[in-house]
């Protein structure tokens, strides 16, 4: 199975690359820049040896893939999915997308019109397979391959298929619980996590936090 990572160079992208592709996915670092893609795809493969990872620009890497995950900042990441919308058609199409602006120094989720990013991404790629997933996850200590970690990855979709897949795949990566929570329409309390998480960090002075659900 073929996943893209499209603007899979920032710390989410690589932690997904790595664990992924040591479990024998075969992994497309996508990114507007063929360059930047493939110097993060050859710097990956220093980090782990044997493995498939490969860049390609976005398009390309979503034309060849049979998983698209969003690790694009979301304030480009509607643009790009209308540029790719005819290449992502059919496919399963992630989305760790969470809307959200710092005030005062406090972090304010944004709540799109559509009701949620990822619902916004799957008005834009209407012919897509869209799941929520992956927002909570700390990705500074996500992308440090030796991390040991106990994080749940609760998982948003309307097409059970589809997220049944993601649920699978989640629950291969040593440390990640992937959990149903629902329709597309629950994802915005799950991308609403995130400025909750990063205040608290931010306001306690804590480390990086994950969930569990205990």
């Amino acid at each position: 199975m073929r996943i893209a990572l499209l603007g899979g160079t920032g710390n989410l992208g690589k932690g997904l690359a790595l664990r992924l592709a040591k479990l024998g996915y075969e992994i497309i670092i996508g990114s507007r820049k063929l360059e930047k893609a493939k110097s993060k795809a050859s710097e990956y493969l220093n980090e782990i040896g044997d493995a498939k990872i490969y860049g390609l620009e976005n398009v390309y890497a979503a034309e060849k893939c049979d998983i698209a995950i969003f690790t694009i900042p979301w304030q480009h990441a509607f643009s790009t999915a209308e540029t790719l919308r005819d290449v992502l058609e059919d496919k399963i199409v992630v989305s760790p997308l969470v809307p959200m602006e710092r005030v005062n120094g406090v972090f304010i989720y944004v709540r799109p019109k559509e009701g949620s990013a990822a619902e916004k991404l799957a008005s834009i790629l209407t012919k897509s397979r869209v799941v929520a997933a992956y927002h909570s996850i700390p990705a500074n200590r996500f992308a440090k391959v030796d991390e040991r970690f106990e994080w749940d990855v609760p998982i948003c979709g309307d097409d059970e298929e589809a997220k049944k897949t993601v649920i699978e795949i989640t629950n291969k990566i040593k440390g990640l619980r992937a959990l149903d929570a629902g329709p597309l329409s629950n994802s915005y309390l799950v991308e609403s996590l995130t400025p909750l998480i990063l205040n608290l960090m931010i306001k306690n002075r804590l480390g990086e936090l994950g969930v569990k659900f205990v």
